[in-house]
């Protein structure tokens, strides 16, 4: 009896090593070719060495099948990330805005990774005819860069919803996260759009009270 237990808890145990050993391996994929610095500061802080809203995400490792939109739930969780280390020994949260928008949209192309931001994102888009000035419920809102504001990167959201006025003005409902950059999700913003100027005003949410003539580059297309 004593032999079969000994013999049942070492199982047991090889049992357990090879489950923390390949926990280990999918953590090491996910995070490969990136120095680790787990320390909880640095997974809730924003590392203010880079630039905002770049695609340092877990996309290369957690990639989903293209154009599979899903839920704002499903997008938006607070999680530990890949971080790199710096100086000041930084990280940075997670959803930013654009693996958020990829996820709502289910866009997973012109993925440039480590140097991809909102406006690369477009740009590459733009060479394979993906991006329009008019918004279309299911698009990708790519903000340009406002010096003033801060985001020299741009920004990007998920277009819900759009409302046509005439051939030049909409009525855009949006959702994106990061906009406080710590990685903060905002749902049902409302906006005025002219696909003429380019030109986007903001009438809800955080920035209601500044975000007014905000350069657009463009809508990214499913």
């Amino acid at each position: 009896m004593l032999i079969m237990l000994f013999v049942t808890g070492c199982a047991r145990d090889q049992q357990q090593a090879a489950i923390n050993g390949s926990q280990e391996s999918l953590q090491e994929g996910i995070c490969q070719n990136t120095p680790e610095d787990t320390s909880q500061a640095a997974l809730l802080t924003p590392d203010q060495d880079t630039p905002d809203d770049t695609d340092l995400s877990l996309e290369s490792g957690l990639k989903s099948p293209p154009l599979q939109q899903r839920s704002t739930k499903e997008c938006y969780s607070l999680q530990p990330t890949c971080t790199q280390k710096t100086k000041k020994k930084g990280g940075r949260c997670e959803p930013q805005s654009l693996p958020f928008a990829r996820c709502r949209s289910g866009i997973k192309s012109c993925g440039l990774g480590w140097n991809n931001g909102p406006l690369t994102w477009f740009a590459c888009e733009k060479k394979q005819g993906n991006t329009s000035s008019v918004p279309r419920a299911g698009s990708v809102l790519i903000l340009d860069a406002v010096t003033r504001h801060k985001m020299p990167t741009g920004h990007v959201a998920y277009v819900e919803k759009v409302f046509a006025e005439d051939d030049a003005h909409y009525q855009i409902v949006f959702s994106h996260t990061n906009y406080d950059r710590q990685c903060s999700l905002e749902t049902n913003i409302k906006a005025s759009y002219n696909s003429s100027t380019k030109n986007l005003d903001i009438y809800s949410g955080a920035w209601k009270d500044w975000g007014k003539r905000l350069p657009v580059a463009g809508f990214i297309l499913r």
